[in-house]
């Protein structure tokens, strides 16, 4: 059976990032390097450093926005990583990860909610459970 969004919550240093409406989180690759020697016939590598990924968070903003902002805001120089984590379906599966954010927007149209949007660059490895 598959897993429902419902219900799926979205954690910035243990700030409830409530109203998400999207999340999209992954992208981790891990770097190929060739050590193939000139005497080999097949190709041969080895696993360099790992690109954890990026997740992107889209929610509606609520009223203690600067609460979160203070969570989501970018930093110059910022190399302190705060603690995520993504309850999938009210817990049933959880990603938990660190990262930097490197933006948040907000935006508004006339007749319509204000949404805010962050991206964090993940530090770690997602780690599922």
């Amino acid at each position: 059976m598959a897993l429902s969004s419902y219900a799926t919550e979205f954690y910035a240093a243990s700030i409830l990032i409530g109203e998400v409406t999207n999340i999209a989180v992954g992208g981790s690759s891990l770097t190929e390097i060739d050590v193939t020697s000139l005497t080999a016939t097949d190709k041969a590598y080895i696993m360099g450093a790992l690109e954890a990924g990026t997740l992107t968070v889209d929610f509606f903003a609520p009223e203690n926005f600067a609460e979160i902002s203070s969570v989501l805001q970018p930093v110059s120089g910022d190399d302190q990583a705060s603690v995520f984590q993504v309850l999938f379906a009210g817990g049933s599966l959880t990603a938990s990860f660190n990262g930097i954010c490197t933006n948040l927007s907000i935006s508004a149209e006339q007749d319509g909610a204000v949404t805010a949007s962050s991206t964090v660059k993940l530090t770690t490895a997602i780690s599922w459970s």
